[in-house]
Order: structure tokens, then C-alpha cells, then sequence
């Protein structure tokens, strides 16, 4: 496994191993799933799980980005305070 890593990271053309390619599906699968979960439970209309959705699954990669976008810009600010965002630094 150590071999397949250090192959993910050197970016040479024997990257191109199943291993790799299984690991990065298993990566966006994962991704997709979060971002669908995140739909069904932010939204409380039918209408805006079915849309967010749709683009999660039909546009690869930037339906998930759009998702995570959308989520930053209409947070909970207090939320976000609690891991350390928003936050003055005081010398």
C-alpha cells in the first residue's frame, strides 16, 4: 500500500495502476455521497432536494464544488465560530 502512495505522489506515468484509479473512484464516490446527504438534510422542500441533486449527480466534480460553495455562503456564522473561523487573533 506504502508503494501505491508513493506512486499516487510522484506523478509519473506508471501512476496510471488500478489501485490508483480504484482508490480516486472510491474518493469522488465518497464525495458524492457526503454532498447528497448534506442536500437531503439542509433542504427542507422536495423541490430543492431534487434539484441539488440532479446537479450533484449530473455534472461530475462541479456539482459537488457548487454544493460546497453554497453551503460556505449561506452558513450559520455562530457555526462556523465554534471551529475557528471568523475569528480575531489577538497578539
Amino acid at each position: 500500500m506504502i508503494t501505491v502512495l508513493i506512486r499516487l505522489l510522484t506523478l509519473r506515468a506508471e501512476n496510471v495502476i488500478p489501485e490508483v484509479i480504484w482508490a480516486l473512484m472510491a474518493i469522488y464516490v465518497l464525495a458524492v455521497l457526503v454532498t447528497l446527504t448534506s442536500v437531503w438534510v439542509t433542504f427542507k422542500k422536495l423541490e430543492g432536494r431534487l434539484l441539488w441533486s440532479l446537479i450533484v449527480l449530473l455534472v461530475p466534480f462541479l456539482g459537488v464544488i457548487a454544493h460546497c460553495l453554497y453551503c460556505l455562503t449561506h452558513a450559520d456564522v455562530d457555526v462556523l465560530k465554534q471551529f475557528g473561523f471568523f475569528t480575531r487573533k489577538t497578539a
